[in-house]
């Protein structure tokens, strides 16, 4: 899960950000492959990347995203280390590319950024543990419905009683992030809109405030909690 900047928060991070050249991606564009040698940290400014891992047959799965004022690439911070993943542009969107020895002596000198990169690193164990523990895995509806709370947390903004997601995410891309079919997420998406759990507004995914609870049961405690007022810069 990358690590969202907050700068109120994250001063010596944004001072780094504003001094740093924005370049335009296009959709489908892959910022790097896996195995490359990195030496930056990235962050979006506005849209989306998927960050993706062989799969079957030649194919590429998308294990992770990324959105604005989220860092990824961490591996950066490192010098001569390779990419774990491949980055490709989910849309039409603003990246920058930070020094990463640089990001990475912040997170040294910075409590709260450094908790909070903590913090990300803790999650993602969880859901590992998740993953690989003895009991029964959860299906594919679970873990459809905890992507979507992640998206939520993440990304959405408050508007009313609703909660608005950017509506970025192909159903291609959301069945990757849950490890489903492309059938089943279409199926359960159509299903919670019909019970006015989601509803689609333009370009907008919506989670009304009460869908949440919904989200929250049927996701069987994949996410652990979700900020019902998600964070703004």
């Amino acid at each position: 899960m990358p690590l969202r900047v907050e700068p109120v928060r994250d001063r010596k991070l944004y001072r780094l950000i504003k001094t740093t050249p924005e370049r335009v991606i296009r959709k489908g564009e892959v910022l790097y492959r896996r195995g490359d040698v990195s030496g930056v940290v990235l962050m979006l400014r506005e849209g989306h990347v998927g960050l993706r891992l062989p799969a079957a047959a030649g194919a590429e799965r998308t294990v992770g995203v990324a959105g604005p004022s989220e860092l990824f690439g961490e591996e950066g911070m490192v010098p001569g280390a390779r990419r774990p993943y491949t980055a490709v542009a989910g849309e039409r969107g603003i990246v920058l590319a930070l020094d990463g020895p640089s990001v990475r002596a912040i997170l040294r000198t910075s409590q709260h950024t450094l908790t909070t990169y903590l913090e990300v690193k803790e999650q993602d164990l969880h859901l590992l543990r998740s993953a690989v523990a003895g009991s029964p895995g959860p299906t594919a509806r679970e873990r459809l419905a905890s992507v979507i709370l992640d998206l939520v947390e993440r990304f959405g903004a408050p508007v009313g009683d609703d909660f608005h997601i950017p509506h970025w995410f192909t159903h291609r891309e959301l069945a990757d992030l849950a490890g489903a079919h492309r059938s089943t997420v279409t199926t359960s998406l159509n299903d919670w809109i019909w019970r006015k759990v989601l509803d689609t507004r333009g370009r907008s995914l919506i989670v009304p405030r009460a869908g949440l609870a919904t989200l929250r049961e049927e996701g069987g405690g994949l996410i652990r909690s979700v900020d019902p007022n998600p964070r703004q810069d």
